[in-house]
Order: C-alpha cells, then structure tokens, then sequence
C-alpha cells in the first residue's frame, strides 16, 4: 500500500511539472486525418490531408509541424488509413517510412498524378486497400530492398489501382 501511495505521488509531482511522457487532449478538438498526399518538389514537401488543407516545409517532418500550427485544433495523423506519395518520390519513401506521426499499418501508394481531392481518393482507396504498409516499407528498407509501392492512377473520371 505504501509502494502505491508513493508511485501516486510521483505521478501527480512528474504531471504537475508536466514531465509526463503522455499529454491531455481534447477529444472534441481532435482533427483526424484520413489520406494523406505527401508530394516532394525539389527540396520542398507539401502535405494535403484533403478539403483545401495543404502545408508546406523543407522536411517532412517542418511540413507536418506547420499544418498542425495552422490549424485550429490537434491534428492527429494515426487516424491515416492511406499515404499517397506523389512522383517523382525522390526521398519521399524513406521520409514517410522513417515518420512517426504515421501508424505503421496505413497503406503506402506512390502516383505519377496529382490529385486535387485527398477525401474522392481515400474514398476510393478504402474499397482498395494496398497489401503494402508503412511498416513493409520500413522492413524492406532496413534490409536494403526497394519496396514495391502499388501505384494509383487517375483513370476514366474515376482512379485505378496498380501492383
């Protein structure tokens, strides 16, 4: 019973000096996140999570921490079911794969497209989801291999799905 009391009094100290690893959120604040595209131009990243919401950055990482700043509200990324990496994806697949912000078992798809509408192509990707996930592609490349990416076309008003 002492133990207990001396562990509570340890958390309730480490949370009042907010040292916690873990934080408080409002859940009615939370912006959950669907698809995300993620296109890479030149040294430049830009991030759309869909309905006109984009930000730009030099890393993947500055991107993701400007969309979060611009936004009124938590944007939480582990929601993601799919991450679109637009082409060319020089750097893009090692960045997406090495993030964190995303959950390992989202669907990785590369496009030579560039999509206006992240939420028509999620919609469409939840009917085909991809048999690769970030976490493949971390594997594949911790152990050298090029991992094979499907790859999802615009293709007769509508998009197609590839490998």
């Amino acid at each position: 019973m002492k133990k207990l009391f001396v562990v509570l009094l340890a958390a309730a100290v480490l949370g009042a000096m907010g040292l916690l690893p873990f934080r408080a959120v409002d859940a009615a604040k939370l912006l959950p996140v669907k698809t995300v595209i993620v296109t890479k131009s030149g040294e430049e990243y830009t991030v759309d999570v869909g309905e006109g919401v984009k930000a730009v950055g030099g890393t993947l990482r500055q991107a993701l921490d400007r969309l979060k700043e611009e936004l009124s509200g938590t944007v939480f990324f582990p929601t993601a079911e799919q991450v679109v990496i637009t082409e060319p994806a020089d750097g893009a697949v090692e960045a997406v794969a090495e993030e964190s912000e995303f959950r390992p078992a989202a669907g990785i798809y590369r496009t030579p497209d560039r999509f206006p509408d992240a939420d028509a192509l999620g919609a469409y990707l939840d009917a085909h989801p991809s048999g690769v996930t970030i976490l493949d592609v971390r594997a594949a490349l911790a152990q050298g291999r090029t991992p094979a990416i499907p790859v999802v076309r615009a293709a007769d008003g509508g998009f197609r799905v590839d490998g």
